[in-house]
């Protein structure tokens, strides 16, 4: 197990006009391409329980955070969900991630990323498709002690965080008071991660909009190989 710690850096509603069918590194699209090409770098986001409960058109941009991701010369892959079941919509995006595998994208130009639930079910995703090349951005995904999601975080290091494989990136901010840092899920799994923890003042809220300081992370280690 790799762990280095960096310390304080002090279904379904397709996003209209955002979405398209193309192929081209720069562009969003609601599922991957039946004819990926293999050269490009993929990208799945997933964004929290907010955009769930009030929708794609409030204080939780998804649209633009979408669109700020794929101006970094990425595929991104991402949706607005209602109603998910994090377990079944995992098992969504694991299919998706083995078609793009099956199709010869190397597991290295593919990243799963997603914030709160949609972070949470990176995790899952992970112990779903147990590919140690593969790319995972967890994103306040991780509930803290006395937080709505801490039972269902528990549960899932306790029973399946030994069967994630991949490398790891957890970013989170300070003044968040639901989740913070996923050490507990990730020290029993046999993966590399990264924590990057941020100290803005904007806590879960943080990950509402697309500020280039963790924009700017993800989208770094998208693209690495």
């Amino acid at each position: 197990m790799s762990i280095q710690n960096f310390g304080r850096v002090i279904v379904s509603v397709v996003l209209i006009g955002l979405m398209s069918h193309s192929v081209h590194a720069g562009e969003v699209l609601d599922s991957p391409p039946p004819q990926p090409d293999t050269a490009k770098k993929y990208l799945f986001y997933m964004h929290g329980r907010h955009v769930e409960r009030r929708g794609p058109n409030g204080a939780y941009e998804i649209g633009a955070i979408l669109g700020r991701l794929a101006k970094e010369e990425l595929i991104v892959i991402g949706e607005v969900r209602s109603d998910t079941n994090p377990r079944s919509y995992s098992g969504i995006i694991s299919t998706q991630v083995t078609a793009l595998l099956d199709a010869g994208v190397p597991a290295k130009n593919i990243t799963v990323a997603g914030h709160s639930r949609g972070g949470f079910m990176t995790m899952l995703s992970s112990a779903r498709l147990q590919n140690k090349s593969v790319k995972f951005a967890v994103l306040a995904g991780c509930g803290i002690v006395g937080s709505e999601f801490r039972r269902s975080y528990e549960r899932f290091s306790n029973r399946r965080a030994r069967n994630m494989l991949g490398r790891f990136l957890i970013v989170w901010d300070a003044d968040d008071d639901v989740t913070r840092e996923c050490d507990l899920a990730m020290k029993k799994a046999d993966v590399e991660f990264r924590n990057l923890e941020f100290n803005t003042g904007k806590g879960h809220r943080l990950f509402y909009r697309p500020d280039p300081i963790w924009i700017e992370p993800l989208a770094n280690f998208a693209l690495s190989d």
